[in-house]
């Protein structure tokens, strides 16, 4: 049997493997954060200050990267966050005191928040509707799947070493194999790509010559083409109701998955008096279950659903909301229970990335896709920055230790509004002859 993998799938999957190099800082800051907090002298109020600056400043960011993204290319911004990761990471390493570590969260949201927007770009123009949505998923695993191997990896490197310093510095010199993939590997238009078939550039573009907008084999200024037809003003996104539903829906996504990353490890520590290698093992299921999560509902809506997005977005609200119920209902480290709330809310919580993170290339054009991402993404940590503090204050300290069951509550809510907001999706769905075979 030949299997032949397409250069787009190896595409994918080197933004895939680059971008969970990048995220590691995020993981391992998060679930090494009580040792941290008891090193440098950092409360909790601290903790929580230190996200919000950090999701303050990764808004504009996004917002700044759509945009040069699409004026510069999405391959030049890719390398220059590189190198921004791996200095703000090493400076991680080298922090001393409660100041300096607000200020590095301050300035790692303003010099990494470039990295997912033009990854995502480069897929959305590889890919066309039929594989869309399971491309943005495997992009997605970067910070789905690497929380559940990276918790381990931060944990138990920093027990064996006896310093949590050395995993950041030791991480920051990893930065090199993100940017030598990026730089040799990956290229943003298939038409770039010199040993692109004519298979490839069909596939690409099947979406725009199917309405005219290319011709078919006729490549060579088919940027200018498409734009010249499909160029959207910026405040003209914001006529399109399916666009203000994403927004939301997308702050929904964010919100959850960051008050999993920076709680779930205290919650765990506090509530359950977790070890901090049991830590990362128990951490480790949400995320590994939201990898099977998110895969699956991406290629329901690829192929099942032809196409139609809102479907697998409502099945995720829709499950996840008593999973955060169970979990925040925990009292006692019930084995089973605990796993059963973890791994639910990872399955449910993660479904919507793949389906959600196509919908501005579809209802739009892949060309203005940068400053359409850019804008729901910045948005969505901005505000999710505020959540952040909203959270630490609602965790109530009682003589028995820390209570979380409020945190989680206005998680639960947040679930509501995006369910509520999903309902308003609308994307052109496909034709059942349109879907290619099972090879491609």
């Amino acid at each position: 049997m030949n299997l032949k993998i397409s250069y787009r799938w190896i595409i994918a999957v080197v933004l895939f493997v680059a971008y969970s190099i990048q995220y590691l800082d995020r993981v391992k800051t998060s679930v090494l954060n009580p040792i941290i907090a008891s090193d440098i002298g950092l409360t909790t109020a601290d903790i929580g200050n230190g996200a919000f600056l950090m999701l303050l400043f990764y808004g504009p960011a996004q917002m700044m990267s759509g945009w040069l993204t699409d004026r510069f290319g999405a391959k030049r911004i890719l390398l220059s966050s590189i190198v921004a990761w791996s200095v703000m990471t090493a400076w991680m390493g080298a922090i001393q005191s409660r100041e300096e570590y607000l200020l590095r969260m301050a300035m790692f949201g303003i010099m990494v928040g470039t990295e997912y927007v033009p990854s995502a770009r480069v897929l959305v123009r590889w890919f066309n509707k039929d594989g869309r949505a399971r491309a943005q998923s495997l992009l997605s695993w970067a910070w789905i799947l690497t929380p559940a191997w990276a918790s381990i990896f931060a944990t138990q490197f920093a027990d064996f070493v006896g310093s949590w310093r050395m995993v950041f510095f030791v991480t920051a010199a990893l930065g090199v194999i993100p940017f030598l993939l990026i730089a040799l590997l990956v290229f943003e238009r298939p038409e770039h790509y010199r040993k692109a078939t004519a298979e490839d550039l069909e596939y690409a573009y099947r979406d725009e010559i199917k309405r005219g907008v290319v011709r078919e084999g006729e490549y060579g200024s088919v940027e200018q083409e498409i734009l010249s037809h499909d160029a959207v003003p910026f405040l003209s996104f914001f006529k399109n109701p399916s666009y203000i539903a994403i927004i939301f829906v997308n702050i929904t996504l964010v919100i959850t998955l960051y008050g999993v990353l920076n709680w779930i490890p205290f919650y765990l520590s506090d509530t359950f008096h977790f070890k901090l290698k049991d830590m990362g093992w128990w951490s480790s299921l949400y995320f590994i279950a939201g990898a099977i999560g998110s895969f699956s509902s991406a290629y329901l809506s690829d192929r099942i659903f032809l196409g139609n997005r809102r479907v697998m977005i409502l099945v995720s609200f829709a499950g996840l909301a008593p999973f955060i119920f169970l979990l925040s209902t925990l009292t006692q480290a019930d084995p089973l229970l605990l796993a059963l709330a973890l791994c639910g809310m990872g399955f449910f919580a993660n479904m919507g990335w793949g389906p959600l993170t196509s919908v501005p290339a579809e209802i739009f054009s892949p060309e203005v896709y940068g400053r359409a991402m850019g804008f729901v993404n910045g948005a969505s940590y901005m505000v999710t920055a505020f959540s952040a503090k909203i959270f630490s204050e609602l965790v109530v300290e009682t003589p028995a230790g820390r209570d979380y069951t409020h945190g989680w509550y206005f998680i639960g809510t947040c679930v509501v509004v995006g369910l509520f907001s999903a309902s308003f999706i609308r994307t052109p769905a496909r034709e059942k002859s349109s879907l290619v075979s099972a090879a491609e």
